[in-house]
């Protein structure tokens, strides 16, 4: 178990500014909570957005001492075992932390951070979710895979325990439930990007590489029925989150026009790699997973359309200089599911300025609907809605970099 009230992963790597820095003056970021009415969901564009955004941060917040008492919040995340990539969420809230208990905390009260390692075991995550219940109450929890969310959130539902999910793809994640919240792209945001490249491209045949998982296979099912809607064609091949090698299923589509693959950020490579080797000659298109800063240099996916959060565009965040800190810090570029973790952790502390600090009123709170400029971008929640859907773009990898088209 991990337990920093700086919000440092305890690596002699990584040392904490201290939490009393004094004299420190920096823009926290803002978020609006929506009136009852139901807001349209008509995306302002990217410019207008950034703008928004950038008018918005006027109150400046300067801490000169340690503020008490402390507020918990709990992440409880696949630090090892065959998600351990996602670390990287942990380095970001941390940092985030950091950040918030420089402005003063939530509303004086410093930020906790407890973060626990679920080991990729979903019968993990569950213990470690009813210990930390147990010895902190906190104030919210956060995980990171469906894996782990899906039995999670029958826990949190019968203890009133605000859970977040960063990353669980399934939107039935939160059906029913009070407590649960989801925060991520959304299938329909894929194949809504899949079809405009597909049409941009002019293909009439199409093979589709997914997991076969209750995001993959949504993904698959909406894109197959869409595209055969259009009078295109469909050839797909399902495979497990454990797959790793892909000769077969690259070999079952080769034969169309273009590619879509739908799979877990450590298969994109593989896939890259198998379509290559293939001599596969058709046009490429991928799911979030493939728009990640690692695939950019890669040989092999250049050409390769993807679906991406507009953070990746250079100047498009609010925080370039949390983005530079990270890198700077942590030798990587922080990818959009470290930037929604960092995202969650601030609009807690907006939602919760100026108001009670506690669960059934950041629950409250969370079913008014808001509208939050972060890391990852502008991001809308209806009121009475909890999936929270981040926007992506259409783009491409080409030249080390990512070009929006």
């Amino acid at each position: 178990m991990l337990v920093t009230e700086s919000g440092v992963r305890e690596d002699p790597g990584h040392q904490s500014e201290g939490p009393g820095a004094e004299g420190v003056v920096e823009e926290p970021r803002v978020t609006r909570v929506l009136k009852k009415r139901r807001p349209s969901r008509k995306v302002m564009t990217i410019v207008g957005s950034i703008a928004v955004a950038a008018l918005a941060l006027s109150t400046v917040w300067v801490l000169s001492g340690i503020s008490e008492p402390q507020v918990t919040i709990v992440a409880i995340l696949p630090l090892t075992g065959a998600s351990s990539y996602l670390v990287e969420i942990e380095d970001a809230i941390s940092m985030t932390v950091e950040e918030l208990n420089r402005w003063g905390g939530i509303n004086g009260m410093r930020i906790r951070l407890v973060v626990e390692d679920c080991a990729s075991s979903p019968e993990a995550a569950v213990e470690k979710l009813l210990e930390a219940e147990e010895k902190y109450h906190p104030l919210a929890v956060l995980t990171a895979t469906r894996g782990a969310a899906v039995p999670m959130a029958e826990i949190a539902e019968a203890n009133g325990i605000v859970l977040i999910s960063i990353g669980a793809t399934a939107e039935n994640l939160t059906e029913g439930k009070d407590w649960v919240f989801r925060y991520y792209v959304s299938p329909s945001a894929e194949v809504e990007n899949a079809l405009e490249t597909l049409e941009t491209l002019n293909v009439s045949s199409l093979g589709i590489l997914h997991l076969d998982d209750a995001y993959g296979s949504p993904v698959m099912s909406r894109l197959t029925e869409a595209f055969e809607a259009s009078g295109g064609t469909v050839e797909s091949y399902g495979f497990a989150s454990n797959h790793t090698e892909f000769s077969e299923a690259v070999a079952s589509v080769t034969d169309n026009d273009a590619v879509f693959v739908v799979a877990l950020r450590h298969q994109f490579q593989a896939v890259f790699s198998e379509l290559n080797s293939s001599g596969y000659a058709g046009h490429v298109v991928c799911a979030v997973e493939g728009s990640i800063p690692e695939m950019w240099e890669l040989p092999e996916a250049q050409g390769s359309f993807v679906s991406a959060p507009i953070m990746y565009l250079p100047g498009a965040t609010i925080d370039t200089g949390f983005l530079a800190e990270f890198e700077e810090r942590y030798g990587v570029p922080l990818t959009h599911q470290g930037a929604i973790g960092s995202d969650v952790l601030t609009l807690i502390w907006g939602l919760l300025s100026d108001s009670e600090v506690s669960r059934e009123n950041l629950r409250t709170l969370l079913n008014r609907g808001f509208v939050h400029s972060g890391l990852i971008g502008v991001v809308t929640l209806p009121p009475d809605d909890h999936n929270v859907d981040i926007l992506v773009f259409p783009a491409v990898i080409e030249g080390g970099g990512l070009r929006y088209l």
